[in-house]
């Protein structure tokens, strides 16, 4: 329908949320314990317990966000306020969490690191989830949302880039590494906070969704929405192709700098790996349109499974050209993984609407953040701790230390096969997904017309009959 089709503008300033949706992160994941380790000089042992309670914390507050987020009623509509709120408190919130600190305590550095990051993880989540919730409201149009969440994961991967390789060249710029930090959260403290006015000025939002009030009930929040085998199978496809990149992400610049004994490889690495996925966007969005999006995520599962096991025989003195290529192989497989469970979910929300009867965008994006965040902060505790009982020495002073054996080859084993071993259980789950283009487009034809009261003909109602019992 014409009304589904969105402007350039509108795709382009709804894409530059992900800004911040992509790059924050990236910039934790790669960069947050060292910074305690080596500026704020916290104790090993203390990183993954701020890791993982602020992952619980963050996972617990998206549904509710979610649920908060279907009931406001502004004038803005139920999401776009949280955006224009967001663009100061995204820059105060990243700010204060790099911020070098000089407790003289190990208890007092652990305490503001833990306050900090849950005062970033709890404005994230406040913005985040309307954010993705919105994207599945803008277009019903089944391509349409290939297309728009295309372009912001195109936004997003490109912020991964630049958080990748950036950060510590400004950090490195300056004689004081606690400067340097200062400086570098005043920088991506803006990056990430100034394209949410946009944002808010240039997204529309439905008003035919916009009516209902929901009631906080915990039972039909939590385990409602796993009734619907389409919901399943999507929760399953996002979460091990997520739980994969943070593990990787945790990991990559140890095993760079321990494992290859070469810290300088870690900047082009990592940006051969987020331009790969970037330039695999389009490829995969082309195969979704021609076969289905569970296939295209599918091959790209494949793509990471072969890089890993290969990623797995590298000597350490392998040449930078060859990692590189790895690292070029890895990314083509994750853009796939990445973009079709954001571009399948707003489809999995009609076949809600199907089963329950109104939109709940909200409260399934919220949820599966949820479900997402409790296992990532399982898994990088678990990372973190399976390195140090696999005997990682801290530098002292500045001062590094040989790395063991047994930790050499946890860091190879990580990078390596657990990814590969997640990868598999998401292919799984990809080829049981029921949904494909030409159905979606009789449940959207099927939804419009109720909503509208139109009288709908004994052949739809019958094709969707069938459908419901394949989706749900």
């Amino acid at each position: 329908m014409a009304e589904d089709k969105l402007s350039l503008k509108t795709k382009l300033f709804y894409a530059s949320g992900d800004i911040y949706g992509g790059g924050a992160f990236n910039i934790i994941n790669f960069f947050y314990a060292i910074f305690l380790t080596d500026v704020v000089g916290l104790k090993m042992q203390y990183i993954a317990p701020i890791l993982l309670i602020g992952k619980i914390w963050d996972a617990v507050t998206d549904p509710l966000m979610g649920l908060i987020s279907d009931n406001t009623r502004t004038k803005w509509g139920r999401r776009r306020p949280y955006f224009l709120a967001g663009t100061f408190l995204i820059f105060i919130s990243f700010f204060i969490l790099w911020y070098p600190v000089s407790f003289p305590t190990q208890v007092g550095k652990f305490v503001y690191a833990l306050v900090a990051y849950l005062i970033f993880t709890t404005v994230f989540t406040m913005v985040m989830t309307p954010y993705s919730a919105l994207g599945a409201e803008l277009t019903l149009d089944y391509h349409e949302r290939t297309s728009l969440n295309s372009f912001r994961l195109a936004f997003s991967i490109g912020s991964g880039l630049v958080c990748a390789v950036l950060p510590m060249l400004i950090v490195n710029a300056f004689d004081d590494i606690r400067t340097g930090y200062i400086v570098m959260a005043i920088v991506f403290g803006l990056i990430f906070s100034l394209p949410w006015i946009g944002v808010f000025l240039y997204t529309k939002e439905r008003e035919e969704f916009s009516q209902e009030k929901k009631s906080f009930n915990f039972f039909e929040l939590f385990f409602e929405p796993f009734k619907i085998k389409s919901f399943r199978l999507l929760i399953f496809m996002y979460l091990f192709a997520y739980l994969a990149i943070d593990v990787v992400s945790t990991v990559f610049a140890y095993y760079t700098k321990y494992y290859l004994g070469n810290e300088t490889v870690l900047p082009i690495a990592l940006g051969t790996l987020f331009i790969a996925e970037i330039l695999f966007i389009p490829v995969y969005g082309a195969i979704a349109k021609k076969t289905s999006k569970n296939i295209s995520y599918i091959i790209g599962a494949i793509v990471w499974c072969i890089a890993g096991v290969a990623l797995f025989t590298l000597p350490p003195d392998v040449s930078t050209f060859q990692v590189v290529l790895m690292a070029g192989i890895i990314g083509a497989g994750i853009s796939a993984v990445a973009v079709m469970p954001h571009a399948m979910f707003g489809d999995v929300t009609d076949v809600a609407e199907l089963v329950v009867g109104k939109r709940e965008e909200g409260t399934l994006s919220g949820l599966m953040t949820f479900i997402r965040k409790v296992a990532s902060g399982l898994a990088v505790a678990g990372v973190t701790f399976s390195m140090g009982l696999a005997g990682f020495v801290n530098p002292v002073d500045g001062v590094e230390f040989a790395q063991p054996p047994s930790f050499l080859f946890a860091l190879r084993f990580i990078i390596s096969f657990v990814p590969l071993i997640l990868m598999t259980l998401g292919i799984i789950a990809a080829i049981r997904y029921p949904l494909v283009s030409r159905d979606h487009k009789k449940l959207i034809k099927y939804l419009e017309d109720k909503r509208k009261g139109l009288p709908i003909s004994p052949e739809l109602e019958k094709e969707i009959l069938e459908l419901q019992k394949k989706l749900v």
